[in-house]
């Protein structure tokens, strides 16, 4: 029994295995590699045409965190600091975290956020950058 992927803009979409020929490819835009003697090459992998190798696809960078990260890394004073100052910045800046269904930490939004909060001295930059960091290693 063969067995094929499909190719679609270089990236293994699927697999086919049958008997007989390679299967019709829906459009132009998709190929079948006959991949039966090469059983490391799986579908979600890249594939170079020029050289006929399969690479595992890149890991996307993990961005996303919940309010509840949110406040779990901040600390009792700093968030009482930042929920109850008046400043119209900061009040905004806290209403972007409580109101979102998640948080993505690779938004310029995020960043604008922080560096707000270091300008109306809620956190200073370092604590920012340690905040930054522990809600990275938490994101998903």
């Amino acid at each position: 029994m063969r067995r094929q992927l499909q190719i679609k803009d270089g990236k293994a979409q699927s697999e086919w295995q049958g008997s007989g020929g390679m299967p019709i490819a829906p459009d132009d835009s998709w190929t079948f590699v006959d991949v039966t003697d090469r059983p490391e090459a799986t579908a979600g992998m890249l594939y170079d045409a020029g050289t006929d190798t399969f690479s595992a696809a890149p890991v996307p960078p993990r961005t996303r965190v919940t309010k509840s990260q949110v406040v779990s890394v901040l600390t009792p004073a700093e968030w009482a600091t930042a929920t109850s100052n008046t400043d119209p910045d900061v009040v905004w800046a806290m209403a972007q975290f409580q109101l979102a269904d998640a948080i993505n930490l690779a938004d310029p939004l995020v960043a604008q956020i922080f560096a707000g909060l270091v300008a109306k001295n809620i956190v200073s930059a370092a604590r920012a950058t340690e905040i930054q960091a522990a809600l990275s290693a938490l994101a998903t």
